[in-house]
């Protein structure tokens, strides 16, 4: 144990241009030699408790092992490591597992451990023995804070379980976690030296840490990379890496922008740069995502140069992603709840002045009748306003019948004579938007089982969306063509317009809530329209055209013949 002491490090006789470490210290300036590399600089630096023990007790602990555990650089140092475990049965428990382990492998567990003044911490520790089978050799350890995480997974747990009585389920916010890296980061930015230990002990703590590292000389050139950070970039040799570094758009900026991983290095080991620097970018590897990383600058002293610490925060990532997916969902649910007793409102007073409005024009055809014989235009005309007010009465009552989710009452419909009523009720935005109807014949014996004003619904959103699609048309090209054909089991409706079409980012999910291509539309006719078809047992989907124009396709059940 070496208390206060320097670390002298040699170089041979036949370096190349030197550069200086630490005033006195000479080294090549483009590859830092691998015998005499400042491991214990490196070391000092890093965001991570780490400790070299035998016979579980510590030889020497880095200024951030102290500190996690609440105690001063170097009061470790000597102490037997039970003093940090919270129970004896914690205590043997990973000396089994110490006894058990291979030289080629790590020793990781996570559980509570005592600060020095009672405090329990959740740590994951990783160590590795560089002699298997006996616990009282030398062996090499690192230790995380996992106190923030663990108290961000209880938070998320409490989400999840109130969301289970509301309608969709949603994640922690990662925010939070965010927030505890980077107070991470900023509490290992105070890190100091001491003078502990071979070359060859900090070599091979640099080369197993479980963090990506890279150490990058005074010149700005890449000097060295642990095992960790070959596997984030995907190479397996050192030259192979080097190639990696300096290859153009592997690296995703957060503005969109891409360059090699030496160009953001060097932006970040300036000589005028903070002592500590956070940034994030996106690893563009040959996996079929990218990695995203959160990396830390710290300069290596007065030499210059500056040492890179990267972790894979891809995990977090996805789950920030997830969490807005479902407050999307969330605030869709909440939109359409809300609709719900909206529509109600309305069917409920909109439902008096339409029945008002019906006897009225009753009363008229009835007085007018004698005196409009030699009109039947007239007479038409008041028909027809009543048919329309019957139709908006049904429709009043079925939005009612909607929102309050009454039980199905079909009935067997003929589907020719449906479809020509519908076409009869909206004879007038069709003549006034100049729109030609083709429907094709159907034969009087194919029946449907359904709700007859609903399928009109159906029909009439259909064809007022194919009217609005069509208005930059040339009136004479202006064509709603309505089809039927049928099978063992369904009768299937398709109508085709002239119009402009469905634009692709708009196909995807156009039967979503609120999603519509109108200025002044909701984005609720589509939706309500397959709703309406799958609760009567069918579909409807959207049938891609060649050229200009869109078709829309759904079908109903066939019902026994009268």
């Amino acid at each position: 144990m070496l208390r206060g002491s320097t670390l002298s490090l040699r170089m041979p006789m036949n370096s190349e241009t030197p550069i200086s470490l630490d005033g006195q210290t000479q080294l090549p300036s483009s590859e830092l030699d691998r015998a005499t590399f400042p491991w214990q600089l490196v070391l000092e630096n890093t965001i991570v408790g780490i400790s070299y023990m035998q016979d579980r007790r510590f030889l020497w602990a880095n200024a951030r092992m102290a500190e996690i555990f609440g105690f001063a650089p170097g009061e470790l140092d000597g102490e037997v490591v039970r003093r940090l475990y919270a129970t004896q049965e914690d205590y043997d428990d990973v000396g089994r597992l110490m006894a058990q382990a291979s030289s080629d492998r790590f020793v990781t567990h996570e559980r509570a451990m005592a600060c020095k003044d009672g405090r329990l911490i959740w740590c994951r520790i990783s160590g590795r023995m560089l002699r298997e089978g006996d616990a009282r050799m030398p062996s090499v350890w690192v230790v995380q804070d996992l106190s923030d995480k663990k108290r961000a997974e209880d938070e998320l747990r409490r989400i999840n379980q109130r969301l289970e009585d509301i309608v969709e389920r949603r994640t922690v916010n990662l925010q939070r976690s965010n927030a505890a890296l980077k107070a991470e980061i900023e509490r290992g930015r105070e890190l100091r030296q001491a003078a502990v230990a071979s070359r060859e002990k900090y070599r091979t703590l640099f080369t197993n840490m479980p963090l990506g590292v890279l150490v990058v000389g005074a010149d700005g050139m890449p000097a060295e990379a642990n095992r960790t950070l070959r596997t984030y970039l995907g190479a397996t040799t050192r030259d192979q890496l080097h190639g990696l570094i300096h290859e153009d758009a592997r690296v995703l900026r957060s503005d969109g922008t891409t360059c090699s991983l030496a160009t953001i290095v060097g932006e970040h080991c300036g000589g005028d740069q903070p002592r500590v620097q956070r940034f994030e970018f996106s690893w563009l590897g040959r996996a079929s995502r990218p990695r995203e990383i959160s990396a830390v600058a710290a300069p290596l002293g007065a030499s210059g140069g500056a040492v890179f610490t990267f972790a894979d925060v891809s995990e977090q990532h996805r789950r920030r992603q997830q969490e807005h997916r479902e407050q999307e969902t969330l605030a869709h649910a909440s939109r359409l709840s809300l609709m719900g007793q909206m529509a109600s409102a309305l069917a409920h007073e909109l439902g008096q002045p339409l029945n008002t409005c019906q006897s009225y024009l009753s009363g008229l055809r009835h007085r007018l009748d004698p005196l409009l014989v030699d009109q039947p235009e007239l007479l038409q005309a008041l028909d027809r306003a009543c048919d329309q007010l019957v139709q908006a009465g049904q429709i009043i009552r079925n939005v009612r019948d909607f929102v309050s989710k009454p039980a199905p009452m079909f009935e067997t419909i003929k589907l020719e004579p449906l479809l020509r009523q519908t076409l009869a009720l909206l004879e007038l935005p069709l003549r006034t938007a100049q729109v030609q109807t083709v429907l094709s014949p159907t034969p009087d014996n194919v029946l449907v089982r359904g709700h007859s004003v609903e399928i009109q619904q159906v029909v009439v959103n259909l064809i007022v969306n194919s009217i609005e699609a069509m208005a930059e048309t040339p009136p004479i090209s202006r064509k709603i063509e309505i089809r039927t054909s049928t099978d063992s089991r369904l009768a299937t409706v398709e109508l085709t317009d002239a119009g402009c079409g469905v634009s692709p980012d708009i196909a995807a999910r156009m039967f979503d809530p609120y999603v519509t291509s109108k200025r002044s539309g909701l984005g609720m006719g589509l939706m309500i329209s397959r709703m309406i078809v799958e609760s009567h047992g069918g579909s409807l989907r959207h049938v891609r055209q060649r050229g200009t124009g869109a078709s829309f396709r759904f079908t109903l059940r066939l019902a026994a013949p009268v």
